[in-house]
């Protein structure tokens, strides 16, 4: 089986604050990507805020890099990676009002992260986090602290659902 070069295709951003974007076009396919054009802001899915003295390598995964089930099939993916020295943040995209965390979570976000435990080391992270981001319910009703908690006690990755990306 191929090793999976998840950081052949990075993009650097330079900027503290920019947002993170995906056309939701199933036709077309495309991928995820960044947005630094703050006029663009509500097209964003997620804010990422960068607090940390270095910057931050954007990949799109999702339409971008092929992961394959053992049958061959196509694999969940999420939306998008960033990445700098201590962080390795992976994040799906949402826009759609109910049912959705499971299936970000679960399908998207595990199979990538699973994916990358594969083919990199991950442990050369400081910081490993998985964000779930919905633009149609940014703040939340109901905690999930509980299925954040035991996220990370099962996959040693931190699990945040906002659309607030902070890295510090």
């Amino acid at each position: 089986m191929e090793t999976i070069n998840f950081f052949k295709d990075e993009e650097k951003i330079e900027e503290k604050c920019f947002g993170l974007c995906d056309d939701f076009d199933e036709q077309a396919k495309t991928p995820a990507y960044c947005s630094i054009n703050l006029e663009e802001k509500e097209n964003w899915i997620a804010t990422v805020s960068n607090k940390t003295d270095n910057s931050i390598a954007f990949i799109a995964v999702d339409n971008k890099i092929e992961l394959r089930r053992a049958n061959g099939e196509m694999d969940y993916r999420c939306d998008a990676m960033l990445h700098n020295e201590d962080y390795i943040v992976f994040v799906e995209l949402k826009n759609q009002r109910e049912n959705w965390i499971k299936h970000a979570v679960e399908d998207q976000l595990l199979s990538t992260i699973n994916a990358f435990k594969n083919a990199q080391d991950i442990t050369q992270f400081k910081h490993k986090v998985a964000y779930a981001c919905n633009k149609k319910q940014p703040k939340f009703a109901v905690s999930h602290k509980q299925y954040m908690n035991d996220f990370k006690r099962k996959n040693n990755v931190r699990l945040i659902i906002s659309n607030e990306i902070t890295l510090k």
